[in-house]
């Protein structure tokens, strides 16, 4: 088009043609005004995510204030906005347009920006379950004032939110509110693993992960680690994805969900009476190739990491309930309560229990089947079925 106006003018010129010459030459000044306002219209355009609050749990409602500013002096006639919003996340006073993917729905908006001016819009959004979600990216188009070019630009992601599990209510579980995993009947005096407060000589009954092997080459003799006495206990979660035996069988979403929300429960009312607590999963967060192991702690943020740890938790397990069983168990010091959350009743499940125990583990199944589960000799259970498929309970 540029060219065969340029053959117009220099043919207009020739032909003394002034109105076709003066024509042309405005033409050609508006094609390289449009150009040259397309080629800067997104730049120096800031767009900003902030949410007010970047921790909720399912149901609970934040507020999302978008900010584009442009920071030139060339306005925009209009730009529009076309922001990724990821499911799960449910905006209540702007319409969604489909974006082509089952992950995330588009958050459209289109406006004018003067020089230096700011717009701010903002959104209630609902968390409608469980998860981390990243708030973009967003894809911005505008143009000339004519409409002849278009230009292009992507905001990047900027914004997360952690939605975690759902908490329930131990009388749900059928716990009671006091004591609800029978604690306070073990003996009082216990040894707190997380404070070392001497060494002594080593006794054959002392078992070696005891052993202080820096004191033992100091003195040349074995040592063993002398800990404080306790009566808070030390608490290994330990999370089995697993819904059905074998995995051919797939997996029951919801189930998974309920298992979750049994861990996030019982995570927060250990902590709270001042146990220290730990999580295990044979499965692992989103975009992490390690399964869950996080050492029993009572620091003020053990709740936090625990809860992050869980909405980033994805549905699928690794591998079976019984083998992590097995792996954690020479990271935890004898005297410590394992509490097995899962769904899952297989034979092999049973018999790492009952082994667990013979080691001196205090042991508490948290079974969350739809049918009561098998009797483990020396194993407190617990029935904990999602609400309705246990009602004949009584």
């Amino acid at each position: 088009m540029i060219l065969a106006l340029f053959a117009i003018l220099i043919l207009a010129v020739l032909a003394r043609q002034a109105a076709l010459a003066l024509l042309a030459v405005t033409l050609l000044t508006s094609l390289g005004a449009a150009r040259l306002w397309q080629r800067w219209a997104l730049r120096r355009v800031d767009y900003r995510r902030e949410l007010s609050h970047t921790r909720a749990f399912p149901g609970d409602e934040v507020t999302l204030t978008i900010t584009i500013t442009n920071r030139k002096p060339l306005p925009l006639a209009q730009i529009q906005i076309f922001d990724a919003l990821p499911n799960g996340l449910r905006a209540l006073d702007a319409p969604l347009i489909f974006s082509g993917s089952r992950q995330t729905s588009l958050l459209r908006r289109s406006t004018g920006l003067h020089w230096y001016e700011r717009v701010i819009w903002r959104y209630r959004l609902r968390c409608e379950r469980r998860g981390v979600f990243h708030l973009g990216p967003a894809q911005a188009q505008s143009g000339d004032p004519f409409g002849l070019y278009r230009s292009d630009a992507t905001f990047p992601a900027d914004a997360t939110l952690f939605v975690y599990p759902r908490l329930l209510e131990l009388a749900d579980l059928g716990l009671p509110a006091r004591d609800p995993l029978g604690l306070m009947r073990a003996p009082a005096l216990l040894r707190d693993p997380l404070r070392v407060i001497g060494v002594r000589d080593y006794a054959p009954s002392d078992p070696l992960k005891d052993v202080h092997w820096a004191a033992t080459a100091r003195t040349g003799t074995l040592q063993t680690r002398v800990y404080e006495p306790a009566t808070s206990h030390t608490l290994a979660l330990v999370l089995d994805l697993d819904t059905f035996e074998f995995y051919f069988q797939g997996i029951d979403p919801e189930l998974v969900e309920h298992l979750i929300s049994v861990t996030a429960t019982l995570a927060r009312s250990s902590l709270a009476a001042g146990h220290a607590v730990g999580l295990y999963a044979n499965g692992a967060p989103a975009a992490d190739e390690h399964l869950v192991r996080l050492p029993p702690g009572r620091s003020p943020n053990q709740l936090s990491q625990i809860m992050e740890t869980l909405a980033r938790l994805t549905a699928y397990s690794v591998l079976p309930g019984a083998r992590l069983l097995r792996l954690i168990t020479p990271e935890l010091h004898p005297g410590a309560t394992i509490v097995l959350i899962g769904a899952v009743a297989a034979e092999p499940i049973c018999a790492t229990l009952l082994r667990l125990r013979e080691l001196g583990f205090q042991v508490v199944w948290i079974y969350c089947g739809a049918t009561p589960p098998p009797a483990v000799p020396g194993v407190q259970t617990h029935w904990a079925p999602r609400r309705g498929e246990g009602d004949e309970r009584g």
